[in-house]
Formats: structure tokens, C-alpha cells, sequence
């Protein structure tokens, strides 16, 4: 059976992982996961996903800021649409990030992450029905 596309979830949180891939899942989606930033690049060169959802803060190697700014400048992976995920509310803090780097980011979701809003997404991006 074809899926509706391929969705990478780069976060380092299991749970919200597996609820946000059931979610997806469910809605006909292809879903693959990356704890950390260095492993969400490696599979997004490997399985070129449709879309990318990304956890802004991740324990080291790699946040999600610093993925952002390498799928910008890689001609391999600047046109893959993200979503970046944060639990962010301070905007003190969000103006400590870099300006002086693009990102590569098409939208915002806060966390917790309202599943219709993650699967509304996916549709729109992907040119899927909802």
C-alpha cells in the first residue's frame, strides 16, 4: 500500500516520538526517528524524507538549531520542509538564537504538540487530503 509520504521526527523525547508516530501512522504516513540532531542528518540524506519535524532543543551532539543551519547550507537537504518543535515560551530566550545563520524552518509547533496540528501539517506539506 503507497503511504502519503515520508515523515522524519527528530526529537529526544520517546514519548512524544512514539505518539506523534502512531498519530502519523495512522493517517497513512511513513514515519522514521532520530534521537539527536547527527542522526536526523544522516537519515535525511539516506531516506529523503517529505518533511521534517525538529526538536529545537536536544541533548548534544547536535540541537535542532544547528541541523536547521546545516540543511540550509547543504544543497542535499535545503528544499526538505521542517517544522520545529519547541516548548519555548520565553521569548527572552528565543531571541538568543543565532541571526547571523539562516534557518531552514517553515513553521513552529509548540509543545505539547495538539496531534491535529501535527497531522494538518503533515497533509498540507506532503499536497495530501486531510
Amino acid at each position: 500500500m503507497a503511504t502519503k509520504g515520508k515523515v522524519l521526527i527528530v526529537d529526544d523525547d520517546p514519548d512524544l516520538v512514539e505518539v506523534m508516530r502512531t498519530a502519523l501512522e495512522s493517517d497513512g504516513f511513513e514515519v522514521i526517528s532520530a534521537a539527536d540532531g547527527t542522526q536526523g542528518l544522516n537519515l535525511m540524506r539516506q531516506e529523503k524524507p517529505d518533511l521534517v519535524f525538529l526538536d529545537v532543543i536536544m541533548a548534544h551532539p547536535t540541537e535542532g538549531v544547528d541541523v536547521s543551519t546545516t540543511m540550509k547550507e547543504d544543497p542535499e537537504l535545503w528544499d526538505i520542509p521542517v517544522v520545529m518543535l519547541t516548548s519555548i515560551v520565553d521569548t527572552e530566550y528565543l531571541g538568543h538564537f543565532p541571526t547571523d545563520r539562516p534557518l531552514a524552518v517553515d513553521q513552529f509547533l509548540t509543545k505539547p504538540l495538539p496531534l491535529s496540528d501535527v497531522l494538518r501539517i503533515a497533509n498540507e506539506v506532503t499536497g495530501q487530503d486531510t
